[in-house]
């Protein structure tokens, strides 16, 4: 952890009996840190040669991976030097037979979700009272039998693996855990097994974020929150996914959201067109089948609501902007307002840096930011970490124009956001505390405060 927080058993929070939700048990302020939690179980998945897998000495920029290219495109699949001591011995001395095993069945298809499984079963050796709670965790009902049958195969074939005070039913409940609650940890760029941070209840529209760091995780209030009232938080970065993507990702995680646009009594934002009444400027989204303007009241027609679906359609498989100037005129054709979630996949990908350098001009890729911020700030109305994200591209891009003024507005919004979503004691916050106080005024200054080494050209040759 970055710094001190309350645990869960010190946080203001009780597991409601009835509900089993984690609810608050004192009224909580955005950015207040509710509580941390250090996984229970964690593990680095495999690294796949072909995204990028060096030797060491590797200086070819254009390399696919070394592995790759030297005919070995299969992951690379070993224990970490931290693995060592919480995996049983046996698991060292098997390793690569036991990742033979594993591989046929999908339910242990991940590299992580193996590891994490032999950290547990060395677990319960030490400590069977540790699982008692996970054992206890609903699984999807689809996975039941595949995971079951890893269990058995996995005895079957490794017997001294699994612990003899455990049956197969109860390994295999482990492994359907594993795949359910298990949490993405990008800086280990595996897993890790929450037994808190999985009790809390999944909101497209949440009231709290959470932000993984080494194998922890911290849960931050993003808005005010009543006691009584259960905490939430998106699992599935959902903030900026139509209706319909929704539904299909959290039924595939056993998941149910009762926020308005999934039970249909708000409209989805991120499917926004524009009014077709004559000098209303309004958004139209849809409600369920309803769709509305926001601003004039009008409903569209069967007519007019088949042509939009037709180019949302269309875009979905077949739209090519390969510069700002292109996906101009596409908006300014098209029924679809600039804030409908295809455009602003259409804006995130021109902002990549290889597609900057390429087609746009600084002023453009402003543009961009710009009009990726304005459609954030309207569909996702609450702090949100991707805001932190663009704000800071924001400010870097006026530091390369020479905006600086500019570039400490966007710091500061940053900063405003950062503070609720991550706390005010957060690395990140700090930073850029830092950078909206003392904004760079050059581009060196600029890498020099975000840690990177500046390089001089001259020596560089």
């Amino acid at each position: 952890m970055e710094f001190d927080a309350p645990t869960f058993a010190d946080a203001s929070l009780t597991l409601d009996a009835a509900t089993k939700a984690v609810v608050a048990t004192e009224a909580l302020v955005p950015g207040q840190v509710i509580f941390a939690e250090v996984a229970t179980v964690s593990s680095a998945g495999g690294i796949e040669p072909e995204e990028g897998f060096h030797d060491e000495h590797c200086d070819d920029d254009e390399c696919a991976g070394c592995a790759a290219v030297n005919g070995d495109d299969e992951p690379v699949d070993e224990l970490d030097e931290a693995d060592l001591t919480t995996v049983s011995p046996y698991v060292v001395e098997h390793f690569d037979e036991l990742m033979d095993t594993c591989e046929p069945h999908e339910a242990l298809s991940l590299v992580d979700v193996r590891k994490n499984l032999f950290k547990l079963l060395h677990l319960h050796t030490s400590n069977a009272a540790a699982l008692t709670p996970f054992l206890s965790m609903d699984v999807l009902a689809d996975d039941v039998v595949a995971s079951l049958d890893a269990a058995k195969s996995l005895r079957e074939a490794h017997a001294s693996v699994i612990p003899s005070s455990l049956t197969d039913d109860q390994v295999g409940h482990l492994i359907g855990v594993l795949n359910k609650y298990a949490i993405p940890l990008d800086d280990i760029s595996g897993s890790g097994l929450f037994l808190h941070v999985s009790k809390l209840k999944h909101s497209c529209e949440p009231n709290a974020s959470f932000t993984d760091a080494g194998e922890a995780i911290w849960i931050t209030a993003i808005r005010p929150i009543a006691v009584g009232e259960p905490i939430t938080v998106d699992f599935f970065n959902t903030h900026y996914m139509c209706a319909a993507e929704r539904v299909e990702v959290l039924t595939a995680e056993g998941q149910a959201c009762t926020c308005g646009v999934c039970v249909g009594t708000a409209p989805d934002k991120t499917r926004a067109f524009k009014c077709q009444i004559g000098g209303c400027d309004g958004l139209v989204h849809p409600t369920q089948a309803v769709f509305a303007c926001t601003k004039c009241g009008a409903i569209w027609g069967d007519d007019t609501v088949a042509a939009a679906e037709m180019e949302e359609t269309t875009f979905t498989t077949d739209l090519e902007a390969d510069s700002f100037a292109q996906l101009d005129v596409i908006i300014h054709d098209s029924l679809l307002h600039p804030f409908h979630y295809i455009f602003y996949s259409a804006m995130e990908v021109l902002t990549d840096d290889s597609v900057t350098d390429m087609h746009m001009s600084e002023d453009e890729a402003l543009s961009v930011l710009y009009r990726l911020v304005d459609a954030l700030e309207y569909v996702v109305p609450y702090p949100h970490s991707e805001k932190v994200s663009l704000y800071n591209s924001v400010a870097q891009a006026h530091i390369s124009n020479g905006e600086i003024a500019k570039a400490s507005a966007a710091y500061t919004r940053a900063l405003n956001v950062c503070a609720i979503v991550f706390g005010p004691k957060c690395k990140e916050t700090e930073m850029f505390q830092r950078l909206s106080d003392n904004t760079p005024t050059t581009v060196d200054e600029m890498a020099a405060a975000y840690g990177y080494e500046v390089v001089d050209e001259e020596d560089d040759e």
